[in-house]
């Protein structure tokens, strides 16, 4: 039994800075009487802007895909800037890594509170070789039927795969 959870990586960061870049290229080749260098010239630099910086800072929420079976957890490391942009530029040749329950030291849910709500974000794995792994809930919290159970499910199941008696929560 695999549940996945978020939004599979996919070409279409890249395909939208391509468009944001085209757009803005254009719009500058209009407006400054066709100047054809200045409006390549500006284009390349919005498509780099777009895919080098604001698409990277968002990658984990946007397309933080990860996986949980039996035996492990699944999710792409994002955990440097250099890991984000490759990502972008190359999402099909970017695997997934796997963790162990075995590597697991334990877990926590991040939640925060909104008008007499708690609305959980992420999981926290901590792992045995001192690293930290969020696993983002905010993209089956927004597109799944039933999001509540989603979230119960895999509470219930991390906590009993790692023998916890309860799952620690911290506030945003």
């Amino acid at each position: 039994m695999v549940k996945v959870f978020a939004r599979k990586l996919n070409w279409k960061p890249l395909f939208n800075s391509l468009i944001f870049g085209t757009a803005i290229g254009t719009f500058i080749y209009i407006l400054l009487k066709h100047d054809l260098l200045l409006g390549i010239v500006v284009g390349v630099i919005a498509f780099l802007i777009q895919s080098v910086i604001i698409y990277p800072r968002y990658l984990p929420s946007l397309y933080g895909c990860w996986k949980i079976s039996e035996g492990a957890v699944s999710y792409y490391d994002y955990s440097t800037w250099t890991k984000r942009i490759q990502a972008i530029f190359l999402p099909v040749v970017k695997k997934q890594k796997s963790v162990s329950f075995d590597n697991i030291m334990s877990y926590s849910l991040v939640v925060s509170k909104k008008a007499d709500k708690w609305t959980p974000h992420y999981i926290l794995l901590k792992l045995d070789n001192g690293h930290n792994v969020a696993l983002d809930l905010s993209w089956n919290l927004l597109k799944s039927g039933e999001p509540g159970k989603d979230v119960e499910w895999v509470v219930d199941f991390i906590t009993n795969k790692l023998h916890q008696k309860t799952v620690q929560v911290l506030q945003v």
